[in-house]
């Protein structure tokens, strides 16, 4: 792992890399541009669904054969390269000059529904990206961006009133957001289907995204204890969606917990498979067009799952849980608990009836997820 490129304030001291990488992906996020700094010299980088005309008029004017699109090997394939969808990120360089729209529709599936693409790819020459484009597309999926961007290289100029950052920094500080998660709260919270209950806040040193540890019962810790990776979802948990099945496995395993010996649910921050809330209504839309949850996930540039359960690790180590059950019908979740250290003893099964919304949804998961159910038990209710 790169070790963080910290700066000294005065009076404040250290500036860790993750508090950095926060900064620069708000910057992002607000569309503006970011200077990522590294032995190669300094680039610009502004998100490709936040490109505009005067910046592109500007590009192509004064920058014609400097600057580049970055997008993911997933994507790439999706609109026409003959690559491989493995490979990280690849830079576009424009062979004749484009619009916002054309950027748009090249880089946003759902702005391109109705576009021709594949004739949009000709109108680019295509090489393998470098380390600046990979930290640039790592930052993007940090800000629940889209991962794809402008990358200028800037020489000797640099952008008054930009934010820096390091490209060591963008890294070391990912990497810190999955190893600094520290207790900072907790209380008793009755449910509904579970009157015993504590909830257990954690949070990054930096002070950004929390995830919760739902103690249900007292779970004997000399046991293995029966727990739950379960990633949050607004649409599901909260607002009863019957696209996924989220909302019924929540409240069933806190039911399941309550009934028996007790258990810990950790509500992971890693909405939509960790693509954010935003990307997943995307997903969702791509769906709608006919593609599976896989392909509309591979259509927006990103891996069919892109969580990180080294939170769920690190909470476990802080709650003293040292053997756990696993309620999951997702085998990927058993074997990452088990690469990253985790005495997983035994898996649960996890099932509940399909309904019309979600029967497609869930036969993807498991024809191509892997999730271990029999399909033909997912017989629709309502």
């Amino acid at each position: 792992m790169n070790s963080p490129v910290a700066y000294l304030d005065p009076v404040f001291g250290v500036t860790s890399a993750l508090s950095k990488v926060d900064r620069a992906a708000h910057e992002l996020r607000r569309g503006d541009a970011l200077i990522i700094q590294s032995t190669s010299g300094n680039f610009a980088v502004i998100a490709a669904e936040a490109v505009s005309d005067p910046l592109l008029l500007n590009l192509q004017a004064h920058d014609a054969n400097n600057w580049h699109l970055v997008v993911t090997g997933q994507r790439a394939v999706r609109i026409g390269f003959e690559v491989d969808a493995q490979d990280s990120v690849y830079q576009l360089k424009a062979k004749q000059p484009v619009t916002t729209k054309s950027v748009q529709e090249l880089v946003d599936p759902t702005i391109s529904l109705n576009a021709d693409t594949d004739s949009q790819a000709h109108s680019w020459h295509i090489d393998t990206g470098d380390h600046i484009d990979g930290a640039a597309v790592l930052l993007l999926k940090h800000a629940g961006l889209l991962p794809a961007c402008v990358v200028v290289p800037l020489k000797d100029r640099m952008l008054q009133d930009s934010v820096c950052i390091a490209e060591a920094d963008i890294r070391a500080g990912i990497s810190e957001q999955r190893e600094t998660l520290h207790i900072v709260s907790r209380a008793r919270v009755p449910l509904e289907d579970a009157e015993n209950v504590e909830i257990v806040a954690f949070r990054p040193e930096d002070g950004g995204t929390e995830h919760l540890a739902i103690i249900v019962g007292q779970p004997d810790l000399n046991q293995p204890v029966m727990i739950r990776l379960h990633s949050e979802c607004f649409t599901g948990d909260l607002l009863g969606s019957l696209r996924c099945d989220c909302g019924s496995q929540l409240r069933g395993a806190i039911s399941l917990m309550a009934a028996t010996e007790g258990g810990i649910l950790l509500y992971l921050a890693q909405e939509g498979r960790g693509i954010g809330l935003i990307n997943k209504l995307r997903a969702y839309q791509l769906q709608d067009s006919g593609l599976d949850t896989v392909d509309a996930n591979f259509d927006l540039g990103f891996e069919e799952d892109e969580r990180d359960y080294m939170p769920a690790v690190q909470m476990l180590k802080h709650l003293n849980v040292r053997q756990v059950r696993v309620l999951t019908n997702n085998p990927r979740k058993v074997n990452a608990l088990s690469r990253l250290g985790v005495n997983v003893v035994e898996r649960v099964a996890h099932v509940f009836p399909a309904n019309r919304h979600n029967r497609g949804y869930l036969m993807t998961k498991g024809t191509r997820g892997g999730h271990l159910f029999d399909l033909s038990s997912l017989k629709e209710h309502g």
